[in-house]
């Protein structure tokens, strides 16, 4: 009993010195008498939205469902104001200044958990953190930026006419310096590829003025000044959301971050690029560890699963802590859904600042690279210049992407992720380096080209055939199941049979061994869920 009198005075006192005021994340336990149903989504979904899920045939669920209003009215009636809430987590981020309400909070019957992720009394910082690394190296020398796009051949792409046309891409970033009045980005607002910007860290639209990072970071895909400088993705639409507050770390950026992806989603985005990531912050008790990059534990990361189920193609940067005791991907790059960039040199080369993988859980990390070293970007004051991080190499990634979404529009996300993986130049021995490696968009637009849209199973190439000692077998899968694979010889001998776990709406390289096998003809047998396919394959 003294124990519990001390405790409380404790608490008493330090209300008294205002501890504990600040955000507070305040989880619900339902959605329960909502006015909104799945049946009716054009009230919370714009039909851009609606149609990217149809297209992926993904259902509109109670998640897509508004927070309860009720709820947050109880809480604002208390005395906690509302940020902003979070439909996909069922949780609204409100301010408390008055703690002494907290403990009323707790037993509402409808809260389940109560965070504080941001102290009224958080210092800011007096450096920038590491994720918005950016090295300014020299002036850039006229039309430097074409490596960005030849070394994985992203220019067959725009050759094609394929430049992002009808896509939309949402930047998630720390603000976007100058963006409304540089000729860099005249094109943009000339053609109304701007469709709106949004400030989450001050809930309000003042973009523009807070930080010049978002302004680099969509120059890489968004400038359009043929012969001197052509991002990825020049005629893609674009959302600007400022969800970082660069002069400070804590939990409520991934919050920021949360509500930013689930704007980006309801206005349609196809595409999030996000060069952002998340480890350790002021408040050293909510650092993450390295334990936490299992892509299923942060709060960002889950947001950025969540992205990813209702259809949209997540893009992240790998992170800059390469060269730095964590030297691991941050959060939410470990999310297994979404595509995590590294960074090379314009010959290919891995940038040692760029974050390494596995994962926590042993997944590979980053997924695919970039150039992130001595990438050719337009800063805030509308100069060229060559700059580092993998803040660049994230956003010339997803520009691409764009281009081939707009390519093959009915294909998911998940098909042109897989692509992209396995068409990269180490598809078939990736590291904890540069993942897949380099992309090649000549091949992923071949191998998406070759993909029926009648949703069975196929069997897209086998390479190189005639083989010597190996051979690869590029398969689609519809579901989550085992495939049965198996080579006969001309009298019907089994002399090779492997099971496979391929995944649904995936694309997968399976390698083959045949070193050991005879020249001559073979019959190649694989046995999935809905169809046997057969082929005859040679060996010389």
């Amino acid at each position: 009993m003294k124990f519990k009198i001390y405790l409380f005075f404790l608490a008493f006192f330090y209300t008294l010195l205002s501890v504990g005021q600040g955000h507070y994340a305040i989880s619900f336990s339902d959605k329960n008498n909502s006015t909104y149903t799945i049946q009716s989504p054009y009230e919370y979904l714009s039909a851009k939205a609606i149609v990217r899920r149809a297209k992926q045939n993904i259902p509109i669920t109670t998640s897509d469902l508004p927070v309860n209003a009720t709820y947050i009215s109880t809480l604002t009636n208390l005395g906690a104001t509302p940020v902003y809430a979070s439909k996909w987590m069922n949780l609204v981020v409100s301010e408390i200044i008055d703690t002494s309400i907290l403990n009323t909070i707790h037993h509402l019957p409808f809260v389940t958990d109560v965070q504080l992720i941001k102290s009224t009394h958080t210092l800011k910082s007096k450096k920038i953190s590491n994720k918005l690394y950016v090295e300014t190296t020299q002036e850039l020398d006229y039309g430097s930026s074409s490596n960005q796009l030849k070394i994985m051949e992203g220019n067959f792409l725009h050759n094609l006419g394929f430049k992002g046309n009808g896509v939309t891409i949402a930047v998630l970033d720390a603000g976007f310096t100058n963006a409304h009045q540089m000729s860099a980005f005249s094109s943009l607002w000339n053609n109304n590829q701007i469709l709106g910007f949004k400030d989450f860290v001050d809930g309000d639209d003042s973009v523009f003025v807070e930080h010049a990072h978002g302004t680099m970071v969509l120059s890489t895909m968004a400038t359009n000044i043929p012969g001197t400088l052509v991002g990825t993705a020049p005629n893609a639409n674009y959302y600007l959301l400022r969800t970082e507050d660069a002069l400070t770390e804590t939990l409520l950026e991934e919050y920021n971050w949360l509500v930013g992806a689930e704007f980006a989603d309801s206005v349609g985005a196809d595409i999030i690029n996000s060069s952002l990531g998340y480890t350790e912050f002021d408040d050293t008790t909510q650092n993450h560890t390295y334990s936490d990059m299992n892509g299923n534990t942060t709060v960002i990361s889950k947001a950025a699963n969540w992205a990813a189920e209702k259809g949209i193609l997540v893009v992240n940067s790998a992170g800059n802590s390469g060269n730095n005791n964590w030297k691991y991907i941050g959060a939410p790059a470990d999310a297994p859904k979404i595509l995590s960039i590294g960074a090379v040199d314009n010959d290919g080369i891995y940038a040692s600042f760029s974050s390494q993988g596995p994962t926590s859980d042993g997944r590979i990390k980053p997924n695919v690279v970039a150039v992130g070293k001595s990438a050719a970007i337009i800063n805030q004051n509308n100069e060229q210049v060559f700059s580092n991080g993998t803040s660049f190499s994230s956003p010339i990634m997803a520009g691409m992407m764009a281009c081939l979404w707009q390519a093959f529009p009915n294909k998911t996300y998940q098909q042109l992720k897989s692509a992209v993986e396995l068409t990269a130049h180490q598809a078939l021995t990736p590291d904890y380096l540069l993942g897949y490696g380099i992309p090649n968009f000549r091949k992923a637009y071949h191998l998406l080209a070759n993909i029926k849209d009648d949703n069975k199973n196929q069997v897209i190439t086998i390479y190189p055939h005639p083989f010597n000692e190996n051979f690869n077998i590029t398969f689609y899968s519809t579901s989550n199941q085992t495939i049965n694979i198996q080579l006969y010889d001309t009298y019907g001998k089994i002399i090779l049979s492997e099971k496979w776990d391929v995944n649904e709406n995936s694309l997968h390289l399976i390698p083959i061994n045949g070193f050991q096998l005879s020249s001559g003809i073979y019959v190649l047998k694989i046995n999935s869920s809905t169809k046997e396919i057969t082929q005859k394959i040679i060996k010389q």
